[in-house]
């Protein structure tokens, strides 16, 4: 058997298994019809991807799932079926109108709405109906659609969040990626050199093995969510580098971690020790049973004694795209055996001068967590110094 059929086989099976999750929610809540919306934006791509294999880029697309019948793929660019029927793992791919990313796609929303009508259902779950759609989208067709219209984003948030051993391994092979890619940083960064030259090295390695889309993030300052610039690396400095994306197989990871640059303050190391101290604790706490916020927790307690600031969120599920629980202060949602979550501790000093901020993936096992990450936490790059932490 080639590889290419060995691939496509464990696709298929994976693909069944989750339809097969969608028909028993669909028969446990009575549903008749879900209509699965989508877009290609990281956070917005998974539902699209996950029941389809295909999303667009930009534009919008839509699966519907009518009680006992096989899903229908709609996408409103020629170009987007072709890729679908290509790419994707449904069948029968439809599409309505030109694509034109101005004017509403109104021809398309007609069209699911006859669809959707003509199936006479009396109750319709709407996947991104209230998260991700946008307004003319929502009233279109709540106005137009016939029987009880509910909201299933979190039906599906919930199906997403728990990963088969099939989708583990393809959670392990994407983190793969992400550290061979994160691991040219150490060769690349050097004072003088631009943020946005890093980033296009790194850029480099992820997309020539096969990444679908990317984020890199290189900053020395507090908070690191910003697009890579010109801006210059300093003689010495805390340096975050995040390297997230999608590989081909789907799944999103998160890879981040800390450079030092020459020689680091005091206080520069104090909150990046804190902030790898935290990650640590986090490897231990982990597990089946424990709250989000046991989690937060174990990552708050390490800046106890310190003046500091959190810059985001401590982390979420990961999979085909951000998935829940998310890991909050006060959170209590149950961490549960076959999640698969990315941490992600950041901490700022408080005049906000500089900052640090770590991310990990951990697959949570029946007893604990298996943490991806095989390279240190933080490096240091400085002639004086040649240890490495974490």
């Amino acid at each position: 058997m080639s590889t290419t059929n060995s691939i496509d086989i464990i696709k298929s099976e994976i693909m069944n298994q989750r339809w097969k999750k969608l028909e028993n929610e669909m028969e446990t809540l009575d549903l008749d019809i879900v209509l699965i919306y989508g877009k290609g934006i990281i956070t917005q791509y998974g539902n699209l991807y996950y029941f389809g294999g295909y999303y667009p880029i930009l534009r919008h697309g839509f699966v519907i799932k009518i009680k006992g019948q096989q899903p229908i793929a709609y996408y409103n660019t020629r170009a987007d079926y072709y890729l679908a029927k290509e790419k994707g793992t449904i069948k029968d791919v439809r599409f309505v109108g030109t694509g034109d990313v101005i004017q509403a796609e109104d021809p398309l929303l007609v069209e699911l709405a006859n669809v959707i009508n003509a199936a006479s259902p009396k109750k319709v779950s709407i996947v991104g109906l209230k998260e991700n759609m946008n307004i003319k989208q929502y009233e279109f067709l709540m106005n137009h659609i016939k029987g009880e219209i509910v909201d299933g984003t979190g039906m599906v948030a919930k199906i997403k969040s728990y990963k088969s051993p099939e989708e583990m391994e393809m959670v392990k092979n994407s983190f793969v990626l992400a550290e061979k890619s994160y691991a040219a940083f150490e060769e690349v960064i050097q004072p003088g050199k631009t943020c946005a030259e890093i980033a296009g090295e790194i850029e480099r390695i992820a997309r020539g093995n096969g990444a679908i889309d990317t984020l890199i993030f290189i900053e020395e300052g507090p908070f690191f969510l910003r697009k890579p610039t010109k801006k210059v690396i300093s003689e010495n400095a805390l340096v975050t580098c995040y390297v997230e994306l999608i590989d081909e197989n789907g799944y999103w990871v998160e890879k981040g971690g800390l450079i030092a640059v020459g020689n680091l303050s005091n206080e520069m190391r104090e909150l990046a020790d804190a902030c790898v101290q935290a990650m640590e604790e986090v490897k231990k706490t982990i597990k089946p049973g424990i709250t989000v916020g046991e989690i937060a927790y174990a990552i708050n307690k390490q800046i106890a004694h310190l003046d500091v600031k959190i810059g985001i969120w401590h982390g979420h599920g990961v999979g085909v795209d951000h998935d829940i629980p998310v890991i909050s202060d006060n959170g209590t949602d149950v961490i549960e055996e076959g999640m698969v979550l990315s941490v992600h501790p950041n901490f700022a000093n408080a005049k906000e001068e500089f900052g640090a901020s770590i991310a990990d993936v951990f697959i949570v096992t029946k007893d604990g967590a298996e943490s991806l990450s095989k390279l240190p936490y933080m490096t240091y790059l400085s002639q004086k110094e040649s240890e490495s932490i974490g």
